[in-house]
């Protein structure tokens, strides 16, 4: 790999990783002390946002990028609309760290905040798969790993719910939340079937929203569950990693013919 593309990926890189970096320094004080300096776990968010933005507009080249998606598409007349990953998962990162800074101050805003992060990331996968059943029937693979998907994760997020956040009327307000941090959950698997693409691109994505769903399940237990899961230390931890994993994935897309995302 030549120096100018491996800078191009080291600098967000490291620009992420001070950033986790950051969180785990937030959860050892507040371990010791017994409450967080906001600051510097609002940091470890600041850093990631700004990572994904040179990501963005320093790292990737769009067209290589918009290439390697379509060159991975297996349906026939059909397109794919790469940019809209590329934009809308730098909008996800910036209305994060709104929803991160506001809910240190009021929980319901900053709930309602991140259910537009839900939005937008489930509007960034729809550039990249394809979310139409329609359009899925079209592949046998694509629609084996759709069905699964759908089918895990209506029965998934649910039985979570009621086993660890439901507690009478008051919990119920954090349902819209929860559907909409499930169908996001339930379009990043939509990825495995793309297997023309390389595989840290489309498992970052997968893991991400895995920690993601295990996050915010740690915050609603936290809040409303009758039976409290005392393991809240990894809830900021597993937070900041999903989003590392998510706004880093497309550092790692490539084919095998040697093409890469990555600017020259």
């Amino acid at each position: 790999m030549k120096y100018n593309q491996s800078k191009k990926i080291l600098i967000p890189i490291i620009i992420g990783l001070l950033g986790f970096i950051s969180i785990l320094i937030s959860e050892l004080i507040n371990q010791i002390q017994g409450s967080k300096i906001l600051i510097i776990t609002w940091l470890a968010s600041i850093l990631i946002t700004i990572s994904t933005l040179i990501i963005r507009f320093y790292s990737i080249d769009p067209e290589n990028f918009e290439e390697l998606i379509q060159k991975s598409n297996p349906v026939e007349n059909h397109k794919l609309n790469p940019k809209r990953f590329l934009n809308w998962i730098v909008i996800a990162m910036v209305v994060g760290l709104t929803a991160t800074i506001v809910i240190a101050y009021d929980f319901i805003i900053g709930v309602l905040i991140y259910l537009l992060m839900q939005f937008s990331l489930i509007i960034a996968f729809s550039g990249i798969v394809f979310i139409r059943p329609s359009v899925q029937k079209g592949n046998p693979k694509l629609y084996r790993v759709f069905l699964i998907s759908i089918i895990f994760w209506a029965i998934s997020i649910p039985t979570l719910f009621f086993i660890f956040v439901w507690n009478g009327t008051e919990s119920l307000i954090v349902i819209p939340y929860v559907i909409a941090i499930g169908v996001m959950a339930c379009i990043s698997w939509f990825g495995l079937g793309y297997n023309q693409r390389s595989r840290v691109f489309r498992y970052f994505i997968v893991i991400a929203s895995g920690l993601f769903v295990f996050s915010d399940l740690l915050i609603g237990n936290s809040r409303y569950g009758m039976y409290h899961i005392d393991i809240y230390f990894l809830i900021d931890i597993t937070y900041v990693l999903n989003i590392l994993l998510m706004s880093h994935a497309q550092l790692f897309l490539s084919d095998d013919s040697g093409l890469r995302s990555i600017k020259k």
